[in-house]
């Protein structure tokens, strides 16, 4: 169990890295420059055979780890250390949220503000989140968004509070950042859904499924039903697959903060459960 407290994050974060470096080849080989459609090149399959070799060393190194009883939340680790990038998760998730309501009230991108160019303006003139000029989320949904990222940050401190003090406040807190997840989930793919270039928009929508189920399976904790070993992978996998989507470009700069920030936070938690003492099931 000692040894899984740092082979199971570090296989992710290594996985991640050669994950990205596999993504942002792909990126630049593996699409036509003109039209932008995928062409036959080794480079996406090559990342699909990493990213099954990851998850699969994640599955044999997580095997067992809930046979003696899984720790019950709060999770009470032997050192404060692995709050760090939980806290870290908090910070990105609540920047996130705040770019997702200023985007979605001004109707500007903040992407645009950082790249030095001249704003640009979305026109929505649909209730829905299609436009009639692109194809994007609507004013409502990326408010929606912002303001779900902001109580997945509170959640997260709430969470690492508990950790550190020993208390939990409610057991709600805890399921918030799987609910808001999904509905980014949701949002973003009712955008990429009219993407007819599958590889384009693929490793996106892996990031955020496996950052769902990972955020789901920590929640589990806080009901007396948790799968240490379930969780393990999931988070090792949420992490994997965010740091490959690093590589992709994006009109949102939530985007990045919101994957980061899960990641970062589902990494602090993961780190925690595996250091705090098993609790039997029967009790």
């Amino acid at each position: 169990m000692a040894i899984k407290r740092h082979t199971i994050p570090l296989t992710a974060v290594a996985g991640g890295a050669a994950a990205l470096a596999l993504r942002l080849w792909n990126l630049r080989a593996g699409f036509e420059p003109a039209t932008g459609l995928p062409v036959s090149h080794p480079s996406f399959p090559a990342l699909l055979a990493l990213f099954g070799a990851v998850m699969l060393a994640l599955l044999l190194q997580a095997r067992g780890l809930s046979d003696g009883g899984a720790p019950r939340f709060p999770f009470r680790a032997q050192n404060s250390a692995p709050c760090v990038p939980a806290v870290a998760g908090m910070f990105l998730l609540a920047l996130s949220g705040i770019a997702d309501l200023y985007e979605g009230a001004a109707g500007e991108s903040v992407m645009d503000r950082l790249a030095g160019a001249a704003p640009t303006y979305q026109q929505y003139h649909y209730a829905g989140m299609i436009s009639a000029e692109a194809v994007g989320m609507g004013a409502g949904a990326q408010c929606a968004c912002g303001l779900l990222a902001l109580l997945s940050a509170w959640a997260v401190f709430e969470c690492v509070r508990a950790c550190l003090r020993g208390d939990l406040k409610s057991r709600a807190l805890v399921m918030l950042p799987a609910v808001a997840l999904s509905f980014r989930l949701v949002a973003v793919y009712r955008i990429d859904s009219v993407n007819p270039v599958l590889q384009d928009y693929a490793p996106a929508l892996v990031a955020l499924m496996f950052q769902v189920l990972g955020f789901y399976c920590f929640s589990a904790f806080a009901f007396d039903s948790g799968d240490l070993t379930a969780f393990a992978v999931s988070a090792g996998g949420a992490i994997c697959a965010a740091m490959c989507v690093l590589a992709d470009e994006t009109e949102y700069v939530s985007a990045p903060l919101t994957l980061c920030g899960s990641a970062s936070a589902l990494a602090g938690f993961l780190m925690l459960a595996l250091q705090a003492p098993p609790a039997p099931r029967n009790e």
